[in-house]
């Protein structure tokens, strides 16, 4: 029940900071770029890391690597960085991906419109 309460209160926190984040990243002007940002940060503060030292509860990644690596004497904080380096990795990759995948398909939507453009004889 704790765990239940601690990670209400991890959630309700991580939506106001993505708020935050959300207005803080309105104005640039690139959407990928702005969708990447709100993105990692999404993924930064929400995702769950074992805690080294009680074996079975976990914590936000960003908060065990930090508490790891500074705190703890003695601490590894690089499972906690793996896993945000890796989960880092799919965003981007997935964002590259839905780039790609939208200029593909504006490309070949500006292909059918010069083709119904065209006169006909």
């Amino acid at each position: 029940m704790d765990m239940m309460i601690a990670w209400t209160v991890v959630f309700a926190a991580g939506l106001a900071t993505l708020a935050c984040v959300f207005v803080l990243t309105r104005r640039i002007p690139s959407p990928w770029l702005r969708t990447l940002l709100r993105c990692l940060a999404a993924v930064w503060l929400l995702m769950p890391a074992r805690i080294e030292v009680v074996p079975g509860y976990y914590a936000p990644a960003f908060i065990v690597a930090l508490f790891e690596g500074l705190f703890r004497t003695g601490g590894d904080p690089t499972p906690a960085l793996l896993l945000l380096t890796g989960t880092s990795l799919v965003v981007v990759l997935v964002l590259l991906a839905m780039q790609v995948t939208s200029a593909r398909r504006g490309r070949s939507a500006g292909a059918t419109a010069r083709e119904d453009r065209s006169p006909t004889i």
